[in-house]
């Protein structure tokens, strides 16, 4: 039963879009449009604890949202496990991790009425 399970699961993840095959732009703005507030709320925790020196907070916050975007990359942008050990991905989490946070900072200076741009 073991191997039937392991057998479909790869037979599973075989099945997804080559989306590893893609450039780091392309994986990150995959993970930008499927990102939830889910992300965003974990983004936020742990800006706020990083910013208040509060490092086993922020670590935690840092871990559940590196979680959540593994999620995203491996159940709906096409990555495998084996794709997210790469310099691709790593510089795509970089890239996504990047524009979430703009993300953020426009939507706190928009809360304020403070121009962005």
């Amino acid at each position: 039963m073991l191997r039937t399970l392991a057998l479909a699961a790869a037979i599973g993840l075989g099945s997804l879009p080559a989306m590893a095959q893609g450039n780091t732009d392309t994986i990150a703005t995959c993970m930008i449009a499927n990102t939830t507030k889910s992300q965003t709320d974990d983004m936020k925790a742990f800006l706020v604890f990083a910013l208040q020196e509060n490092k086993p907070e922020a670590t935690d916050a840092l871990l559940k949202f590196s979680f959540e975007a593994l999620s995203i990359a491996t159940q709906k942008c096409g990555l495998s496990f084996a794709d997210v050990q790469t310099p691709k991905f790593e510089a795509a989490m970089e890239t996504y991790g990047e524009a979430l946070g703009e993300s953020i900072m426009r939507d706190a200076f928009a809360y304020l009425d403070i121009p962005f741009d």
